[in-house]
């Protein structure tokens, strides 16, 4: 039986953390180690985990403040699997707004296996049908444009990716580090994918869809023409927007100082002419 340490950060979305949890674990042939990183959740969710029923296996839940996002919280996690992951086979990467079809933790170790990858990546779909999240393919070498990989019985190889639905060998978790602290939400993902390919690793699609996950819906966002464009600018530069700091942190890394400068300024003429 393959041990597996499965990795997620939550905040104040109880039903969805349950449900994530419920839905990779219900069916589930692997031992499990559940680790959880709850960043100051007040509605319930520290409770439900607390008393969440792992069957074959365990939750370690780990407290902390509000002040995490996605990477913060992810970076807590994945330090704390560094040093108590000895045991382990496998390690996987979740976001708790993934439903989980069934099958799906079991259909992407035997994908690992088969093919002698290092990494697998799990595509979701959203609820109208369509690719959500997954493996990414670079379309240049030197701007950041990507599109992404839909799941194939034939492995492709993946550039980089969401972190929705990871699964590592131990091995390749270990030596690739944790996630880079410059990172406040976003963008930490695509930045370890890439240093992944950097490192030569094998990363690949998964066969089929994993599970469920909607896009972030653009209305509302910094991306959304019809809010105002000191209403879009103040989004872009919160956390869960495109922050200047940790954009041009992203793209200087992995393409070099013209591309960051370049992508640092194409938001802002987006907002300034309506786009």
């Amino acid at each position: 039986m393959k041990k597996v340490m499965i990795l997620l950060t939550c905040h104040e979305r109880r039903e969805k953390t349950e449900e994530c949890l419920k839905s990779l674990l219900q069916d589930a042939k692997a031992q499990t180690q559940v680790v959880v990183v709850d960043a100051g959740s007040r509605d319930g969710t520290v409770e439900m985990l607390k008393a969440f029923p792992v069957k074959n296996g365990s939750l370690k839940l780990i407290r902390r403040g509000p002040e995490l996002f996605w990477n913060g919280g992810m970076r807590v996690a994945m330090n704390y699997a560094a040093a108590h992951c000895a045991e382990q086979d496998c390690i996987m990467l979740v976001n708790d707004d993934v439903r989980f079809l069934p099958g799906a933790l079991d259909a992407m170790l035997k994908r690992l296996e088969e093919n002698g990858a290092d990494a697998v990546v799990g595509a979701t779909r959203a609820g109208s049908g369509e690719q959500s999240y997954g493996g990414v393919r670079m379309l240049s070498r030197h701007l950041a444009r990507y599109e992404l990989i839909p799941p194939s019985v034939r492995p492709e190889s993946c550039d980089t990716f969401n972190c929705n639905a990871l699964l590592l060998t131990k091995e390749c978790f270990l030596s690739s580090g944790n996630l880079d602290g410059a990172y406040v939400h976003s963008m930490g993902d695509y930045d370890y994918g890439m240093r992944l390919k950097r490192a030569g690793r094998i990363v690949i699609n998964s066969a089929d869809y994993v599970g469920v996950c909607d896009d972030n819906d653009m209305k509302g966002s910094w991306r959304d023409t019809g809010l105002s464009r000191a209403e879009r600018l103040k989004k872009k530069e919160g956390p869960k927007g495109l922050p200047a700091r940790d954009w041009y942190h992203y793209v200087r890394k992995n393409y070099g100082a013209a591309a960051a400068l370049w992508h640092s300024i194409t938001p802002y003429i987006r907002i300034l002419i309506g786009k």
